[in-house]
């Protein structure tokens, strides 16, 4: 540490130089990231309320009021339920509080286990470690999607808690939610959807007339579910969130903390100290650009998708992994051949994709960020790779 401290410019020309290695979001090379760059909105609201802190709301009664508000509104964008809900540093932790609360809610399991497909993302494999959870992973069937019977298999007296995935991390598809609820039916199993990506695309989907499978709160056994507004919601990072269905949960399972300065609460989160102005900035959001502005963007992301389906189709050598549902693309070999050879070549010429060698493919998620111009060029990059 300095014994004296140096002026602003100079502190910003030492950053400068130190993040120059940074990708950019507005460069177009990022092709593989679930986030994107907030919208500037956001980031001026956030700059604004930095300091407001939600881990102590009796000092912010109407940041703690607006994050009520917020959760409404997504009750009525989640099938039009009244929910309660918070917001946490992204879908990790919202996912490893819904692992929790499936545990605490059957102290009679001496050995908690929770079933989750192969798919899900690795914050279950962290929160059952945890935990103490063992977490048992169903098989996918040759297109990625959920094998049904072998998940029904999994279930057992042991079993506290059930995943589904609504837009998973390799291709953005969507379990069987339904079924799956069908499943636990008559059974005291917590259902919990990890909707972290999905969860502020697939209400616009619908809206567009697009193919949307029922997921959300509107399936009567969905306990809980994890939506992050870092990623299709444009908010600033870190933002995730969790929304319950039963408000008594709250009371069954959370945290009681006594000597806050704003006085006795409790809350489900596992960090303490929480950033308000996250909350305050996806507020801001969802007012700056109501139902249509999310309709609009979505519907961009899902043309410029519509465009790359088209071209990976063109070229020889490769192939789409699965048609998408939302805005993610994976890209396999036709041949069976590995995928890795492909992304070592593309992250040479700057391209930086998802690459997942569980299932041989490559990834591409059409964010906010991305461009056709972009893709027309991966398209060029990836053409003039796959003829060496």
């Amino acid at each position: 540490m300095l014994k004296e401290g140096l002026e602003k410019q100079e502190i910003l020309k030492i950053l400068n130089e130190k993040l120059k290695s940074d990708y950019s979001y507005k460069s177009g090379s990022i092709l593989g990231s679930m986030c994107t760059e907030p919208l500037a909105i956001a980031v001026e609201i956030y700059m604004k309320y930095v300091a407001k802190n939600l881990g102590d709301p009796g000092l912010f009664l109407g940041t703690a009021d607006l994050e009520e508000e917020l959760v409404t509104e997504i009750g009525d964008l989640f099938s039009g339920k009244k929910i309660i809900g918070t917001f946490t540093t992204g879908g990790s932790e919202a996912n490893l509080i819904a692992m929790r609360i499936a545990k605490k809610l059957r102290p009679d399991i001496s050995f908690p286990e929770v079933v989750v497909p192969c798919s899900a993302h690795v914050s279950f494999d962290k929160a059952a470690d945890l935990l103490g959870i063992k977490l048992r992973k169903a098989k996918l069937n040759d297109n990625f999607e959920l094998d049904l019977n072998h998940f029904n298999s999994l279930i057992n007296n042991n079993t506290c808690g059930v995943v589904g995935i609504a837009g998973t991390t390799s291709l953005g598809l969507i379990d069987p939610i339904e079924d799956i609820g069908r499943i636990i039916e008559n059974k005291d199993i917590f259902f919990h959807i990890d909707a972290a990506f999905g969860g502020f695309i697939l209400p616009f989907l619908k809206n567009l007339n697009l193919p949307s499978p029922l997921w959300d709160f509107s399936v009567k056994f969905v306990d809980s579910i994890t939506a992050d507004p870092h990623k299709m919601g444009m908010g600033v990072i870190p933002t995730g969130g969790i929304f319950l269905r039963d408000k008594s949960i709250l009371q069954k399972t959370g945290f009681e903390i006594p000597y806050l300065a704003g006085g006795n609460f409790k809350h489900l989160h596992i960090v303490g100290t929480r950033s308000g102005g996250t909350v305050i900035a996806f507020w801001a959001i969802l007012k700056s650009l109501g139902i249509n502005g999310f309709n609009k963007i979505v519907e961009k992301c899902m043309n410029n998708t519509n465009y790359l389906v088209k071209r990976i189709g063109e070229i020889k050598g490769i192939k789409l992994a699965t048609n998408p549902i939302m805005n993610v693309v994976g890209i396999t070999t036709e041949n069976g051949r590995s995928i890795c050879k492909i992304d070592e070549e593309l992250r040479k010429k700057n391209w930086m994709l998802g690459k997942f060698e569980e299932f041989n493919l490559i990834r591409v998620v059409v964010m906010p960020h991305v461009q056709k111009n972009h893709l027309i060029s991966f398209i060029e990059d990836l053409e003039s790779i796959l003829k060496k």
